[in-house]
């Protein structure tokens, strides 16, 4: 099941966008860190996630990790299982 977070952007129209937090969750593969690596469940859900309003050219949508823990603890989602 996809979980859908809406979000205004920062735009003029300040438009709602629906964010599937899978597709934008996505893992992605690093293969050299330089400097001490974080924990696992540090670095998991980013501190911040900038996309573009799907409705207007103008704004942009800003997803905090804050945010998206909120969302999952309402939902009753476990973050660790979004990754």
């Amino acid at each position: 099941m996809a979980r859908i977070i809406k979000v205004r952007c920062n735009g003029p129209g300040r438009h709602i966008n629906e964010i599937d937090l899978d597709e934008v969750l996505k893992p992605i593969t690093v293969y050299r860190v330089i400097g001490e690596r974080p924990a696992i469940e540090d670095w998991k859900i980013p501190e911040r996630l900038v996309l573009p309003c799907r409705h207007g050219g103008e704004g942009k949508v800003v997803l905090t990790r804050k945010m998206i823990l909120d969302f999952l603890a309402r939902t009753g989602d476990d973050a660790k299982e979004s990754r």
